[in-house]
């Protein structure tokens, strides 16, 4: 019965190589536990995370390169086969260990970042590390992949020279097509490294006033400051653009003129200009620096004027409301008169709002 011949091999042949197929098998699951229970318990006794990483990351392609390995043999060492079948079988064994090699290193290094590399960029005061860090791990996975896709094709014998000859031209072809695309990813390169804003600032940019939302690799987010619409600018005109980072100003500058009636005496002007530096001066928002001054003499009116710093992460409107509240109710205690005027009005995107 073993000594009958199935497609050049016997039947003892066959249960031979199925024997070594089915040993390959048990052997990696019995691997595969006593790395679970001996190597990675030893491994969490030592005080450096690096042993963890890369005994839990070499665990599952190291047990598939040996049923790979168990595999080959049990098809090659009881087995006669046609060289055309040897040929397959070897082919097939090759580009199966270069998947596994790729694998095991995009495993290793994507735990080496996820461990070290990111904690370390979110310790760091810069932002630019944060952003290139995504940039880097995607980028060696793609490489390496890469890497093995060419050698896994020069392997199975097709010819790698001309089609990285056709790529090349069909790289060229969809550079040119997506040449925007290239722009805005070197434009966004600009914004991490000259760093004119970062994500909470507010900016004013090709038309746009409002605070960044989010610099991505192709463009960036806007929340408009009026309308709290979401305006996206590509990266390659941010780059380009004259930009102006307001939050970078050591302050914003107020200036306001109260017309006093013509029949304010020297001292009610003088009190009057107190007031109004006492009350710009209380104010928990406003800078140190208060000017006021009585610049002014006409036929109806006795111009005195105020001018004061708000801090840049105060509001514009609640201060200068306290302040002018306040303003009232000393103008009123002392009986200073402001001259009764019609009200200018002013277009809503010239006043500060916020």
């Amino acid at each position: 019965m073993f000594t009958k011949t199935f497609y050049g091999n016997t039947i003892h042949q066959w249960f031979l190589a199925a024997m070594m197929i089915i040993a390959a098998l048990v052997v990696g699951k019995v691997l595969y536990w006593l790395i679970g229970k001996t190597i990675k318990r030893l491994a969490t006794k030592t005080r450096t995370r690096l042993d963890d990483i890369l005994v839990d990351m070499c665990e599952e392609p190291l047990v598939f390169a040996v049923i790979i390995v168990g595999i080959y043999y049990g098809l090659e060492w009881p087995l006669k086969l046609s060289k055309d079948a040897t040929d397959v079988i070897d082919k097939t064994v090759r580009i199966l260990i270069i998947v596994d090699v790729a694998w095991l290193i995009t495993r290793v290094f994507d735990s080496l970042v996820e461990e070290y590399l990111i904690p370390f960029a979110r310790k760091t005061e810069s932002d630019l590390d944060d952003q290139l860090v995504p940039v880097i791990r995607k980028g060696m996975k793609v490489s390496v992949w890469t890497i093995a896709i060419i050698m896994a094709m020069d392997n199975a014998g097709y010819d790698v020279k001309a089609i990285l000859a056709g790529l090349g031209i069909g790289g060229l072809a969809f550079a040119l097509a997506a040449q925007e695309t290239v722009g805005n990813f070197f434009g966004s390169i600009a914004i991490f490294i000259d760093k004119p804003f970062r994500v909470g600032d507010r900016v004013q940019v090709e038309g746009y006033d409002g605070v960044v939302t989010e610099i991505g690799l192709r463009s960036t987010r806007i929340r408009t400051r009026y309308q709290g619409r979401i305006v996206t600018i590509p990266n390659m005109k941010v780059a380009r653009a004259d930009i102006v980072n307001v939050d970078s100003e050591n302050g914003r500058q107020i200036f306001a003129v109260y017309r006093l009636t013509p029949d304010m005496n020297d001292e009610q002007v003088k009190r009057a200009m107190n007031i109004l530096k006492q009350s710009a001066e209380a104010d928990e928002d406003t800078q140190e620096k208060v000017v006021t001054g009585f610049f002014a003499i006409t036929e109806y009116s006795r111009d005195v004027m105020l001018l004061y710093w708000i801090k840049p992460d105060a509001s514009n409107l609640e201060t200068r409301t306290r302040i002018n509240l306040d303003i009232i109710r000393k103008f009123k205690e002392n009986n200073i008169q402001l001259v009764k005027a019609t009200p200018v009005h002013t277009k809503l995107d010239e006043v500060e709002l916020v």
